[in-house]
């Protein structure tokens, strides 16, 4: 059991080590917060007990910012297959699978993992994937024959 002198200079006390742990966690305390073991009368910093010397990891909840970094990569990723796939909206979700995976690819700050940065950057190349093949497409379906050599011919 410790005691706890406060950022307020108020003893706290009796908790137990796991209750010191939770205020690290929480910013309550830190290294250089003194406390006093029970049975002893000199105050120590926390850092000098050998529990507390590194901090317990914490499960952190992820955080909103990350969550919706993924969801808009899915979103990305989706919209370039869809680009490639269908036949009559594929160039609107094209443009929506670019100008979203240029959003995501821009933010450097809201990765919470490497797979939401591969995400987005795979609905990047298949929306213009799907672009291309929409753009590239009809002119060659246009043009009676498509395009040969024969339309490069110099005549006399």
């Amino acid at each position: 059991m410790y005691k706890v002198i406060g950022s307020d200079q108020q003893i706290y006390g009796p908790v137990t080590a796991a209750q010191l742990h939770q205020w690290m966690a929480e910013g309550r305390v830190n290294l250089a917060t003194l406390v006093q073991l029970d049975g002893n009368t000199d105050w120590k910093p926390l850092s000098s007990f050998p529990e507390f010397a590194v901090p317990p990891p914490v499960n952190m909840p992820r955080s909103a910012a990350g969550a919706q970094a993924d969801s808009m990569a899915t979103a990305a990723l989706i919209c370039g297959i869809l680009s490639i796939v269908c036949c009559c909206g594929g160039s609107i979700f094209g443009v929506l699978g670019l100008i979203i995976s240029i959003i995501i690819l821009s933010r450097r700050q809201d990765y919470p993992s490497k797979s939401s940065r591969q995400m987005a950057l795979a609905g990047l190349i298949l929306s213009i994937i799907g672009l291309l093949s929409h753009c590239l497409l009809p002119l060659f379906l246009i043009v009676p024959g498509g395009w040969s050599i024969r339309h490069f011919r110099w005549t006399w």
